[in-house]
């Protein structure tokens, strides 16, 4: 039956992982690493983990044989071997990935946490939406609005009051009927009748009377000339009598 032997040591997940935190603590340049210091600085590592812990696991182990390998390729000056190139081209790239993925997981440990530091909406309610809006209208162009829209809610109904006013023919007739029964003057002020509605209908009988009056007072081809006006002042009342 076949056993996986996972070991713990001072918090490292893997020999990479010590290999970064070497590198951090040397303010190595990942991209320049100077590999034969790693190396030296790795196997003093898993020297000193030896003496406390000789069960290391199988993957430390590996990365100090690379280590080992990569020293002695160094130490007799063939560092240009398309080899030593291939694995320090591969322990700089995992060591970039995992630089990054400390990083993005510290960052993303640091964000709330569901249902502790955030929570769910439970509320079986839709969410309620408020809008706000911004009036950046005149006032002459608010106000022409809302009265649009006010008088589109309107009914309107116009209603004219039919009020019947006197015409000449009316003044003619009073005229004829008072110089048929009156031989002396009389003032157009006292043919006005005693009760008429406003004054618009007194202003209507003046100046229908006048009109007529004019007309029966001079003679022409169609009228014959029936009456007399005389009159003392300017804007004094006016007189009549009967012409014989």
């Amino acid at each position: 039956m076949e056993s996986n032997l996972n070991v713990s040591i001072d918090e490292y997940q893997g020999p990479l992982d010590v290999l970064l935190d070497l590198v951090s603590k040397n303010k190595y340049d990942i991209k320049k690493l100077p590999i034969l210091d790693l190396c030296n600085q790795y196997l003093r590592f898993i020297d000193n983990i030896k003496s406390v812990n000789i069960d290391l696991a199988s993957e430390y182990l590996l990365m100090a044989a690379i280590m080992i390998f990569l020293k002695s390729k160094f130490l007799v000056n063939k560092d240009k071997d398309e080899d030593v190139k291939k694995v320090t081209r591969f322990l700089t790239n995992r060591l970039t990935i995992l630089e990054l993925l400390n990083k993005n997981s510290k960052t993303l440990f640091e964000l709330p946490k569901f249902e502790e530091e955030f929570f769910p909406n439970k509320n079986k309610f839709k969410l309620k939406v408020e809008k706000s809006y911004i009036i950046k209208d005149k006032l002459y162009d608010l106000l022409k609005a809302y009265t649009d829209i006010y008088r589109r809610n309107q009914n309107y109904t116009l209603k004219f009051s039919s009020i019947k006013l006197f015409s000449l023919k009316d003044g003619q007739k009073v005229l004829k009927d008072k110089i048929s029964s009156y031989d002396d003057w009389f003032s157009l002020e006292s043919l006005m009748p005693e009760k008429l509605q406003n004054k618009l209908l007194n202003k209507s009988f003046i100046s229908s009377t006048f009109g007529a009056g004019l007309q029966m007072a001079k003679k022409s081809h169609d009228f014959e000339k029936t009456l007399v006006i005389k009159q003392a002042m300017p804007f004094t009342d006016i007189y009549y009598k009967k012409y014989d």
